[in-house]
């Protein structure tokens, strides 16, 4: 029988990367009565990711031969109705029998199987079903090393590479080593060298990056996320998702959330995909995580709550530690200690891996601790982490010493590890964790100094610290807050020194904002010679006037005697 005229326009579609193009051509083919033309349509939907497809064809497709394509496309069927399980044990029984009766009509393109296989991998890490992964990983590795065994067609490019990047992800959320970690560094740093990297590692650079932030490698996880999510073909929408939900998160807990937010603004689930089910949670997580941070818990609370639900009925590793964040932050910025309780509880499930570094993570249960009023439980947990050596340089140890201390009555030893505590803060740490050591020494100095006595001044230099960084950062909720103790301990200071140099009340800061002002720059004219963000001008702006007790900018310059 001659070829039909069909089977080379799908061909030469798929060349084209046009996918639906192609199918829909081969597809043409068959019902014209060429037979290759639904193994055809069934190769190149599995090969650029377009499985659903073929979803009105199943019945047919199931009565074909076995193999590659057929199976294929069933199991990527089986994936879009929830059943991941049975998805994998049709292939990985397939990679058992060893062979294929069906022929792929682009066998020439690279192994099939593999391709598969490495997908369902792909789809188990996301829904951290980590032993299924693992199947996935080693039966794909089986059928590569069988066929090069033979002489046989090697796997697409992206394979191996897709490879080492999950089975680096399921190690590290297992507790498994850091060999493939190893790996999968050692096989990318040549290709980095050379700029070698392309299309073919995206996904593995993603998995790398993912690792990295697990680890509290923040900044290399950013490099590595941002890197595959560029490098990412337009075929493969759901490796992109995952990069750019993983990296706002990374951006976040950095304090970077503009980028963040930026990064994710078009940020959705495609409608109609196999994989939709397992994006959503993950797209709609980061999107409440955001309104969250900015104080809107009214929009941010039905986005989560939508969120859990989905996460019940397809699990999702990363929308769960996008949700752990964000249930964090809320409980927080709402007093709300329970909840905080409940967020690190679930956050503590066997086989979940949260990303917050160690000292991180004990600064939150101490912070529920303390506000539950567990003192026992409190007192042990600092007491514990004191004692290790590597607790002299982190700043939230020596925050929750001086809690104690003062608890304890020791007031000039809390002054004293608060004044470590400040010492050490750095850019390292979460901003909302710097703001938090400062408002722990906000609190310490304005009721006990350095002496013993109030300093409100003192005190609201590190309030004021804290507050402009949550400003910057666009963090609504938590900002109130702290501008409430910023304007009470203004109105103090005001009271206690009533005929001093009202320059003597302004920081360093504060006094070339104040010049400025008085030389009429606008706040944009400011942030320019100041290195500063309008913004932070403004809320500089805000405070010299409470510190001054004026309400203009006019009155800074009168009441400081600049002169333009």
């Amino acid at each position: 029988m001659r070829r039909h005229p069909l089977l080379d326009e799908a061909r030469s579609a798929w060349r084209r990367q046009e996918t639906e193009t192609a199918v829909r051509a081969a597809l043409a083919a068959h019902a014209a009565g060429d037979d290759d033309g639904l193994a055809l349509a069934c190769s190149i939907a599995l090969r650029g990711y377009r499985a659903d497809l073929l979803g009105a064809h199943r019945n047919e497709i199931a009565a074909s031969p076995a193999g590659a394509p057929r199976d294929g496309v069933l199991a990527m069927l089986q994936v879009g109705h929830g059943d991941l399980d049975g998805a994998v044990a049709r292939l990985v029984a397939l990679a058992d029998a060893a062979a294929d009766p069906q022929r792929d009509p682009l066998e020439d393109e690279g192994m099939l199987l593999p391709l598969l296989l490495a997908s369902l991998a792909a789809g188990c890490v996301v829904s951290a079903s980590w032993v299924r992964a693992r199947q996935c990983i080693d039966a794909a590795r089986a059928v590569m090393a069988a066929a090069s065994g033979i002489d046989g067609a090697p796997p697409p490019e992206h394979v191996p590479f897709d490879l080492l990047g999950l089975e680096a992800v399921v190690e590290r959320h297992t507790g498994a080593g850091d060999a493939a970690h190893r790996a999968l560094v050692e096989t990318l740093a040549p290709l980095r060298l050379r700029n070698s990297l392309t299309s073919a590692h995206a996904l593995a650079l993603v998995g790398l990056g993912s690792v990295e932030h697990v680890s509290g490698r923040l900044g290399e996880a950013a490099l590595n996320l941002a890197r595959g999510i560029r490098l990412t073909p337009a075929w493969r929408p759901g490796v992109r998702l995952h990069g750019e939900v993983e990296l706002a998160l990374v951006r976040i807990r950095q304090g970077r959330w503009r980028d963040a937010a930026e990064g994710v603004r078009t940020t959705t689930a495609r409608v109609g995909s196999i994989e939709h089910d397992w994006l959503e949670p993950p797209a709609l997580a980061v999107h409440g995580l955001l309104l969250a941070l900015r104080g809107d818990f009214d929009a941010s609370r039905p986005v989560l709550e939508r969120v859990a639900l989905l996460c019940r009925h397809t699990p999702s590793f990363l929308a769960q530690m996008v949700l752990t964040h964000a249930r964090i932050m809320a409980a927080i910025s709402l007093s709300d200690w329970p909840a905080l309780q409940r967020a690190l509880d679930d956050a503590t499930e066997p086989g979940y891996r949260h990303p917050y570094r160690v000292d991180e993570w004990r600064m939150l249960t101490l912070l529920a601790a303390w506000h539950l009023r567990s003192i026992d439980e409190f007192r042990s947990g600092v007491l514990a982490w004191a004692a290790e050596s590597a607790a002299d340089e982190s700043a939230y140890c020596w925050a929750f010493v001086s809690i104690l201390a003062e608890h304890d009555g020791r007031y000039a030893e809390a002054t004293r590890a608060v004044d470590r505590a400040l010492g050490l803060l750095s850019l390292d740490n979460d901003p909302l964790g710097r703001a938090w050591v400062r408002v722990v020494a906000g609190i310490h100095y304005s009721r006990f100094g350095a002496h013993g006595q109030p300093d409100p001044l003192r005190a609201l230099v590190v309030y004021e610290d804290a507050s402009a960084e949550l400003t910057e950062l666009g963090a609504g909720g938590l900002a109130r807050r702290y501008d409430e103790a910023v304007a009470a301990t203004t109105t103090a200071v005001v009271r206690v020194s009533p005929g001093e140099d009202p320059a003597a009340r302004l920081t360093d800061q504060q006094r070339k904002v104040a010049d400025a002002v008085g030389q009429g720059y606008t706040s944009g004219e400011i942030a320019g010679l100041l290195h500063l963000s309008k913004r932070t001008v403004d809320y500089h702006v805000a405070n010299i006037m409470r510190r001054l007790g004026v309400s203009t900018r006019r009155e800074i310059a009168r009441v400081l005697g600049v002169r333009p």
